[in-house]
């Protein structure tokens, strides 16, 4: 029998995939409906969703806390959900793994992981998505290899709308929608996404990479307790 993993905050499925394609069988759980998330799905509260019953957890709270559109003149107040999950993560005593953005407050135990350390990308164009992940196991990570000019992949946080002489001017949406929803799938992995699935997930190769080392962890700790 697979491995469970818990899917929290699951978006589209990008972090969901690269775990599968490790090995584990996957259940994701967002508080919004998924229709395009490729594996079983429940709609429920992250935060309350019960962990019992699964061998390892991730999590992906949302980033907008952290981001540098926080300090936009339109910007939105956004919970700290990060800090909550954490703490929950590690009073259940699973193997974890926390994504989120640079500038989230992750513990001195975490990687960054770069869409250029994996070959991502699309034409001429190359995925520079930094994300940091938080783990309590150890890993090895692949660093960045930025050579080409890089493809952008934001949603609608990224929106910076102004009224100009009468007229709406939307910098971070054009600039976003002018990538192509087609070059973006390419870039990220993810050919099933919606443009809005796309900009707020994570590449399936960084979960794929994580996924082969919390697969070890978890048979490690299987192995260990048959022992004990």
């Amino acid at each position: 029998m697979k491995p469970r993993l818990l899917d929290l905050f699951c978006g589209a499925g990008g972090a969901g995939m690269g775990y599968h394609l490790a090995g584990f069988d996957v259940v994701g759980v967002d508080i919004k409906p998924q229709p395009d998330y490729p594996f079983e799905f429940r709609q429920a509260d992250a935060m309350t969703f019960p962990l019992q019953g699964f061998s390892a957890v991730h999590g992906s709270p949302p980033c907008q806390a952290f981001t540098a559109m926080g300090v936009m003149w339109n910007a939105k107040k956004h919970h700290d959900l990060l800090t909550p999950t954490r703490a929950r993560f590690v009073a259940s005593g699973l193997p974890y793994v926390i994504e989120n953005v640079p500038g989230a407050p992750m513990s001195g135990a975490h990687v960054t992981l770069c869409g250029t350390s994996f070959g991502l990308g699309a034409g001429e164009y190359e995925l520079r998505r930094h994300r940091h992940f938080e783990m309590n196991f150890p890993i090895m990570v692949p660093g960045c290899q930025h050579t080409k000019p890089t493809i952008g992949i934001y949603g609608d946080h990224a929106r910076d709308r102004r009224r100009v002489s009468g007229q709406h001017h939307d910098r971070g949406r054009q600039f976003a929608a002018g990538t192509g929803v087609t070059l973006a799938r390419e870039a990220m992995g993810m050919p099933w996404a919606s443009w809005h699935g796309l900009s707020q997930a994570i590449p399936p190769a960084y979960t794929e990479y994580i996924g082969g080392v919390l697969m070890d962890e978890v048979w490690r700790r299987r192995n260990r307790a048959v022992a004990a």
